[in-house]
């Protein structure tokens, strides 16, 4: 980590990475819909090597350390550092912070100076992302990743890398609208000192007065509102319109519900759909309390509205959005 607290983005080493094919496997679905959950319970069963706040935060000194032998040094920095700034959680879920938290590689991209979704431009820096976590993890697991900028363009990654994997993560879309509107309002509202480590993009908002005064207002709006609903009806027609382009063998299905309502049965049938061991599945109830959160004002008056723009990716998925409870 550089001394004012920023993370390091530099590609100056050289390391033996490897020109081996990518096969990672990619944890979908759209924002707020339960990836971040999943993505940890998956980490935890120690089949995969993931991306970490570690890795975003010590980016050009992972292979250094790694070889040096210095990595626990740097990720109890990385505490030290959390634990002097009053860091325990990333506040806008509840998510306990740690140098091991899974992250979104959309970070490094973003970090980088490209978009945080994967495209020709940006796709070697993922590519050496990849094999740069590789080479510093246990040899032989797969790479797990999760990116839900990502959720709109698995037809892109499958050209790309043709035996990736996708577990797609679907929940109740009006609980995503509710979700995704209450936590762009709360990293507007107030500086979120964690993702300010971690997204350079996000810290810099911050010294923008004007940009930053009219994202509050506009998010406040009921224009606001409407971006949101928009932005999750174009992901779920994405996925509608483009999923039948993959194999059946390419991927899973995952809802938030049942996996908050019994996770061990969940990721043993992830485990067993990519033939991995499933030694270490158990004990996750007390990581799955589900978050519905009672609905916002604004939400709940468009309900209708809603659950006409998301109908036919609700009925797909298997929800009755007369039924939510709020």
């Amino acid at each position: 980590m550089s001394s004012n607290g920023k993370p390091f983005v530099a590609f100056q080493d050289n390391p033996p990475l490897g020109d081996g094919q990518l096969q990672p496997v990619f944890i979908l679905g759209d924002h707020r819909s339960g990836t971040t959950l999943l993505y940890q319970l998956l980490a935890r069963t120690m089949c995969f090597n993931v991306v970490t706040a570690y890795h975003i935060l010590c980016y050009d000194q992972m292979i250094a350390n790694y070889e040096r032998g210095t990595e626990a040094q740097a990720q109890q920095q990385i505490a030290d550092l959390f634990a002097a700034r009053g860091l325990t959680d990333r506040l806008i879920d509840e998510v306990k912070l740690t140098p091991d938290l899974p992250e979104e590689y959309g970070f490094l991209l973003r970090n980088a100076g490209f978009r945080a979704q994967l495209n020709s431009q940006n796709y070697p820096t993922f590519v050496e992302l990849c094999r740069r976590i590789q080479y510093v993890s246990e040899p032989g697991k797969p790479l797990l990743l999760k990116n839900p900028w990502d959720y709109m363009n698995f037809t892109f990654i499958k050209t790309r890398l043709p035996e990736a994997k996708f577990i797609f993560v679907h929940r109740n879309p009006i609980n995503v609208i509710n979700s995704q509107l209450r936590a762009t309002r709360s990293l507007l509202q107030e500086k979120n000192e964690y993702v300010a480590m971690i997204a350079r993009w996000y810290a810099q908002l911050f010294n923008q007065p004007l940009r930053l005064r009219l994202s509050r207002a506009l998010f406040k709006s009921p224009l606001g509102l409407r971006l949101v609903i928009r932005h999750v009806g174009q992901a779920g027609d994405y996925f509608l319109r483009h999923i039948n382009t993959l194999a059946t063998s390419d991927y899973v299905i995952v809802n938030y519900e049942d996996l908050c309502k019994d996770p061990n049965l969940i990721i043993t049938s992830i485990l067993d759909f990519l033939q991995l061991p499933e030694e270490a599945v158990n004990g996750y109830e007390k990581m799955t309390r589900p978050r519905a959160g009672q609905l916002l004002n604004e939400v709940q008056r468009n309900r209708q509205l809603i659950a006409k723009r998301v109908a036919s990716y609700a009925h797909f998925c298997g929800y009755d959005l007369d039924e939510i409870q709020g």
